[in-house]
């Protein structure tokens, strides 16, 4: 495709309504940047799925398409232009075919560097495969680069480099009068050897080629080696992997998802490492800790933010899509929903309308309730419930209201590739016997974990990623899988500790052993689908502190939604700066760790703790009453078991903490508050142990599926009871008045 310029200089409104909201310093400077005329905002966003072999592996050339960078660009310029305000004539797409060497370079020249103006704002987005690769000149030095739709392997007769190389596109990007630069990178540079990791696909060429300099690259380019200009954030650094995902009906950058969906919760913060350590924690809770985004700014800190400006619009789980006749069903893009609810959103969930200026609550009545009708990716067709709307729904950002999930979610186990077919037999014959468990080959659709042997081939990530096998030599190397049992992965295949033992056996005797780890990681699948933190109406905080070796605040959430804090003053505390958040919280064996429940609802709330830990063990604790003396083993009912309004509680009562776990290498702790009291939970809690839970100890907890199941009937009757038409629902009917879930995760020393 040949761009021409006149294709990108329409004219589009230039103007930006405030937020309406006080906020710093940061967010002042922006609405006024904002307001000036001669702002524009540009984006080009790339995306290629299609490669041909020739560009990757001839050998490989049945698996070396792409999914999921096209759903990348969608997401990025739905983001662009329902929360930051772009118009959709400024922002370009360049997919599949139109992605060529020329085809991205002339897009840079025409629409970025020959329409920007000092103080626009510019985005630049890729997605698909990248590459190191090596200039004959100064052979052994690795470049990196972006694999373009033409691009091509260097042969003897066609030594010539065709990819983009990054330090080309760094020296046409300084050359933007303005320093409101965001790039995006969605695509790695790992020489792995291959082309797909466990359930996921590898966004890296196999291979590292070696050849000239690409035709119309200036040497003085590729020899200046300056920094990348404005902001820089990366699915993966240099060398490292980056990932692609498969979700239910779509696949997508497991980065630019987590990212975008940050981007949709909150608002950005002044420093980027912030947004960039909520996007890492949350597509970390999918694949574990091998694909590690960075951010590069060569701007003065006190400058830098991410996307550069404000958004238009608040924190939201998504937007009305705008329809061209009134007649057409109403669509929703659900580009803040959490990507592990999504995959179970059920039909009759309900959404509503922000509600208007003033109003104290998302139930506020000038609000408008919508109804799941069904979903394709992250578009959903949905039915007004109720009185039609005085005012056009078009653009109006929307909020999660009712959640139905399924009463039966199985674990989805994927079967490695490199099983030989008779192992994949054997273990779908085998899997097939447990109830809760669901088995598909790799790659097939979205999976939970993985079932395998330890990978054969170059493996960089992976002695990072068993932790013990490095130092203790228990296991064979990744190269002599012939002498290692099965065990389970992630779906990147981070090893879950402790389901490998380092000798043979069958099939077979392999699932029969992993079953009890199988419905520990199916009763933490089934917590997670109720963490709702940014969601929930309830007003609550939870801060996880410790009081050894001293007492120290680690950690404190709140929800967001809240009526007694209202929309304006939820978006008044979304945009005070924060302080860059530890990269990861570690505590050590010295440590108490405590947990302050505090109540700013109007009513009594009820209490469960849920820990799960490496080792595959879980614990839980029900927290007493505050009229309840925790002494008193005669107590055994706690169904009355509540925070009252107003009031503060830590768990254990009595203040002294919790010890770190010997033996462990993380813990994961659920805190659940609910508007009704936990009657099933207390009853396998009482059930299952040796001991009962009235002294809100933590009791070590034999079938966490029971508790987990328990957790969601629990929530369901708490909904049923405030809307009784909801008993007559097959599925689970979690309000969001009527619980808060907060998750909180340390990794042990």
């Amino acid at each position: 495709m040949t761009l021409k310029r006149r294709a990108f200089l329409q004219q589009a409104s230039l103007t930006l309504g405030a937020l309406g909201v006080g906020g710093s310093t940061w967010l002042a400077g922006y609405q006024q940047a904002l307001a000036k005329p001669t702002q524009r905002k540009l984006a080009l966003l790339i995306g290629i799925n299609q490669y041909p072999s020739r560009a990757i592996d001839p050998i490989l050339a049945d698996d070396v398409g792409l999914k999921g960078c096209l759903m990348d660009v969608e997401m990025q310029r739905q983001l662009l232009v329902h929360r930051f305000g772009f118009q959709p004539v400024d922002i370009l797409t360049l997919t599949n075919q139109e992605a060529s060497r020329q085809g991205i370079l002339e897009a840079i020249d025409q629409h970025l560097l020959q329409q920007a103006k000092g103080n626009d704002v510019v985005l630049l987005h890729f997605s698909g495969y990248g590459s190191q690769v090596r200039l004959e000149a100064d052979s052994p030095t690795f470049r990196a680069a972006w694999v373009a739709c033409d691009s091509r392997l260097p042969r003897e007769d066609a030594p010539a480099l065709t990819d983009v190389l990054e330090a080309e596109l760094t020296a046409r990007l300084q050359q933007l009068p303005t320093t409101n630069i965001t790039t995006v990178i969605d695509a790695g540079s790992q020489d792995a050897g291959y082309l797909r990791w466990g359930n996921l696909k590898v966004r890296s060429r196999p291979a590292v080629p070696t050849g000239t300099l690409p035709t119309g690259a200036q040497p003085e380019w590729v020899d200046n080696m300056a920094p990348w200009p404005g902001l820089l954030l990366r699915a993966g650094d240099l060398g490292h992997l980056v990932l692609e995902g498969q979700w239910d009906s779509f696949s997508a950058g497991v980065f630019t998802y987590a990212l975008t969906q940050s981007l949709w919760e909150t608002l950005p913060d002044p420093n980027p490492k912030v947004l960039l350590k909520q996007a890492t924690s949350r597509l970390q809770v999918s694949i574990g800790p091998d694909q590690q985004p960075t951010v590069e700014s060569s701007l003065p800190t006190k400058t830098e933010a991410a996307y550069a400006l404000p958004p238009q619009l608040p924190p939201a789980d998504g937007v009305v899509l705008p329809t061209s006749s009134s007649d057409r069903p109403l669509i929703l893009w659900l580009g803040g929903i959490a990507a592990p609810v999504l995959r179970y959103l059920q039909p009759g969930s309900r959404f509503v309308t922000r509600p208007s200026n003033g109003a104290t609550h998302f139930s506020a009545p000038d609000t408008v309730q919508l109804r799941l009708e069904s979903r394709s990716g992250l578009r959903a067709t949905v039915k007004v419930a109720g009185p039609a709307p005085s005012q056009p729904l078009d653009r109006q950002p929307i909020y999660e209201k009712l959640r139905l999930l399924p009463q039966a979610i199985d674990l989805v186990v994927a079967l490695d590739h490199q099983l030989k077919r008779v192992e994949r037999v054997d273990a779908t014959s085998a899997l097939s016997n447990i109830p809760f468990v669901t088995s598909v080959v790799a790659g097939e659709r979205a999976a939970d974990c993985l079932f395998g042997r330890l990978p054969v081939g170059p493996v960089s990530t992976l002695t990072a990623s068993l932790i013990g096998v490095a130092e203790t030599g228990d296991f064979p190397k990744a190269s002599d899988n012939a002498l290692s049992s099965y065990g389970l992965f992630a779906p990147n295949r981070t090893l879950v500790p402790g389901t490998m033992l380092p000798k043979e056996e069958a099939v077979k005797t392999a699932v029969n052993r992993l079953t009890p780890q199988l419905q520990t990681l199916l009763a933490l699948k089934l917590l997670r689908l109720t963490e709702n933190r940014s969601v929930s109406w309830l007003g609550a905080t939870v801060a996880l502190e410790t009081t050894q070796p001293q007492p120290q605040v680690f950690m404190k959430q709140q929800t967001d939604r809240s009526p007694k804090e209202g929309v304006a003053a939820v978006l008044n505390r979304l945009t005070q700066r924060q302080s860059p958040p530890e990269e990861t919280l570690v505590l050590t064996n010295e440590h108490r760790v405590l947990y302050r429940l505090s109540n700013q609802s109007s009513q009594p709330l009820h209490v469960l703790l849920v820990r799960f830990d490496s080792r595959g063990d879980c614990a839980a604790s029900i927290a007493p009453p505050e009229t309840v003396d925790i002494e008193d083993e005669s107590v055994t009912d706690l169904s009355a078991a509540a925070i009252s309004p107003g009031k503060s509680q830590t768990l254990p009562r009595d203040g002294s903490g919790w010890g770190v776990i010997n033996g462990a290498n993380w813990v994961e702790t659920h805190v659940v508050l609910s508007a009704q009291p936990l009657h099933e939970c207390l009853r396998v809690l009482s059930h299952d142990g040796d001991i009962t839970p009235p002294a809100g100890e933590l009791q070590r907890v034999r079938q966490p599926l029971k508790l987990a199941r328990a957790l969601l009937q629990d929530l369901h009757n708490a909904t049923v009871a405030a809307d009784p038409k909801l008993a007559s629902t097959d599925h689970y009917a979690l309000g969001q008045e009527q619980w808060a879930t907060f998750t909180f995760k340390y990794t042990i020393a």
